[in-house]
């Protein structure tokens, strides 16, 4: 009798290192959406091929859709010195400069690589968008007009045409501009936001209302479907049913941190220790396209986090499965979704004098908290409103017809905050050269792994 066969040993392969392997990877990523793996595969050639201005570029898309901007300005900057007249890395810069508020400097980048690729219906949006950036508005919505005759099949053109018009006041125009959208793309979440805008701002509250409920029934879950909802129903009469979902005093939880965690002697100490990380962080930066204005910001905290982060990240998760679990003994709209996979997203937000922010959601979570670890005197002090955390306004482009009476809280170092993440709130701004710290974190639904 002759024996099985041994199974072979499984050969152990070294990783391939040489920079167009290496390129190859980091682009399959880049493809992918895969943000994180595409940065660390460029960064590998540029490590070796200082001069390869596309792995530049390359790294500088990925680190900009992965919302690290300080590393994408920097890769982009590099890619420029060294491929000045790619009009790619011209087109990608103006992105990164927008983030930062740099406006003429981007409009600049972004009028040369419209030049260069007078085909790529993208790289033309972009010089209007900064047109609108820049107030140039009825600049702005011609070139959209210009842009979907000449590209009418796609559905982004028809959306910026739609929603310039909207903020212009020229409402027939707007929703035409929007409907053409949806017919193109009816998963353009903002056009569908802009038509429930429109609708509120003709006293159509009942058609917005329509427009919702339809698109609630399409979607898993999109925290404006919640809030928009509250505002027809107000609008339409129908405050109890909206207060079931939008009173903040029912759905607040405030927290204090009871004391330091270990390696720290107490919690001014420990919030002195964050202040410090997120001053030092090499991700704090002046982002644009955000509800801050004067403050700067840290996207992804949670990313490689370190120092006095983890530990009030896992804080805050136990305050978190707390709240849930009343949420569970008690009638909610989130339904069956604060069951399902959870997983915690986290920014930082430092200002100082005259920093707020304006009215907002978190659309994509299902609860926000706050946590202050430095709160100037005279927000402490609370004798005004200056840098409160505000509830119940909404975004001035969504018309409530009654304003709901302010409800906010005077922050304090060590007090943590959770509410709903589709609560509208904003921030009041105040005057002082002691900073104002927060760092902020969603819990998202997260999304099924794929088969």
């Amino acid at each position: 009798m002759t024996s099985a066969p041994r199974p072979a040993e499984a050969v152990r392969r070294e990783p391939d290192t040489r920079p167009e392997a290496l390129r190859h990877t980091a682009t399959a990523a880049l493809q992918q959406g895969q943000w994180a793996q595409a940065a660390r595969g460029f960064a590998a050639v540029v490590e070796t091929e200082a001069r390869d201005a596309e792995a530049w570029l390359g790294l500088g898309v990925a680190e900009l859709e992965g919302k690290r901007y300080g590393p994408a300005l920097h890769a982009m900057q590099r890619a420029l010195e060294l491929a000045p007249d790619n009009p790619y890395v011209h087109a990608n810069l103006a992105s990164v400069l927008r983030v930062f508020g740099r406006l003429d400097e981007a409009l600049a980048h972004a009028r040369g690589a419209a030049t260069g690729l007078p085909d790529e219906p993208l790289v033309q949006l972009n010089v209007r968008l900064l047109e609108q950036d820049h107030g140039e508005l009825e600049q702005a919505a011609a070139g959209y007009e210009a842009l979907a005759r000449r590209w009418p099949h796609l559905a982004v053109m028809h959306y910026h045409l739609g929603h310039a018009r909207l903020v212009q006041g020229r409402l027939a125009e707007a929703e035409a501009g929007l409907r053409q959208c949806l017919s193109l793309d009816a998963r353009n979440t903002e056009a569908y936001h802009a038509l429930v805008a429109l609708h509120l701002r003709r006293a159509e509250a009942a058609q917005a209302l329509a427009l919702v409920e339809a698109h609630r029934r399409r979607v898993a879950y999109d925290g404006y479907d919640l809030a928009l909802r509250c505002i027809a129903l107000r609008n339409l009469g129908r405050t109890e049913d909206a207060a079931a979902i939008d009173d903040t005093r029912a759905w607040l939880q405030v927290h204090q941190l009871p004391q330091a965690p270990p390696g720290w002697p107490d919690v001014p100490a420990y919030n002195e220790a964050i202040l410090r990380h997120v001053q030092a962080h090499p991700g704090l930066g002046a982002h644009r396209g955000q509800a801050t204005h004067n403050g700067r910001r840290i996207e992804n905290l949670l990313e490689n986090a370190s120092g006095p982060i983890p530990a009030l990240a896992w804080w805050i998760l136990e305050c978190l499965r707390g709240y849930l679990d009343g949420m569970r003994r008690r009638p909610h709209p989130l339904g069956r979704l604060v069951d399902g996979a959870l997983e915690l997203r986290g920014w930082a937000v430092l200002m100082h004098e005259g920093g707020h922010e304006t009215p907002h959601i978190h659309p994509g979570g299902l609860l926000s908290a706050v946590y202050y670890p430095a709160v100037p005197e005279v927000v402490q002090r609370g004798d005004g409103d200056a840098g409160r955390l505000c509830f119940g306004q909404p975004d001035p482009m969504f018309a409530l017809d009654t304003p709901l009476a302010p409800f906010g809280i005077a922050p304090q170092p060590g007090m943590l905050v959770i509410f709903p993440s589709w609560h509208w709130h904003h921030t009041v701004p105040f005057s002082s050269a002691q900073p104002r710290l927060s760092l902020a974190f969603d819990l998202f639904p997260r999304p099924p792994a794929p088969r």
